[in-house]
């Protein structure tokens, strides 16, 4: 059972736009923080772009060209610590 309070506010998943919807060099994979309860009409990539919900093909990660921006803005939110294992 799911209880509505226990979902996180924002889940990151990774698509691109649907063939036909753009020329194949626009199909790259986009990393999105997509809020797990809404629904709205656009949607926006980690990079900025903002892609209608309809035309995204969502798929699992490592699939597709990634697009670069969002592949090094996609942990840029964690936190940073020391790694002792690593001696620092």
């Amino acid at each position: 059972m799911i209880i509505q309070d226990s979902l996180t506010a924002d889940v990151l998943v990774a698509g691109r736009l649907a063939r036909g919807t753009v020329r194949e060099s626009r199909r790259v994979v986009h990393v999105f923080e997509v809020d797990a309860g809404g629904s709205g009409a656009e949607v926006r990539t980690r990079c900025g772009e903002s892609l209608p919900r309809a035309h995204v093909e969502w798929l699992a990660p490592g699939v597709g060209m990634p697009c670069e921006s969002c592949l090094g803005l996609a942990g840029a939110d964690l936190p940073r610590s020391p790694l002792s294992e690593l001696g620092v």
